[in-house]
């Protein structure tokens, strides 16, 4: 067991070797970019949140203002005050 993680690191360790890695100001440029692709992103998709939750609030509260004036809607019971009703008492003749 222990002969096999041996010849395992021992190749990991010989193609490590082998390997091309990138010069130190590549990976400067790289990260940069990263970092700044990232940020954009970042801003995108606040700002895509922004609007889609200010045009979920507009419409709640439209569709909250449309049904508080309703007249059908049995959730709001309209309300008769005495003096808002008038009846006529002229005899028919």
């Amino acid at each position: 067991m222990f002969k096999i993680i041996k010849q395992f690191v021992l190749e990991a360790l010989r193609e490590l070797g082998r390997v091309t890695w990138p010069s130190r100001i590549t990976v400067i440029r790289m990260t940069i970019s990263v970092v700044i692709i990232s940020a954009l992103f970042g801003l995108f998709a606040g700002l895509a949140d922004l609007g889609i939750t200010s045009a979920l609030r507009e419409m709640l509260i439209l569709k909250e203002s449309r049904q508080m004036y309703n007249p059908t809607d049995q959730n709001n019971p309209i309300q008769v005050n005495p003096e808002d009703i008038q009846v006529d008492t002229t005899p028919v003749q």
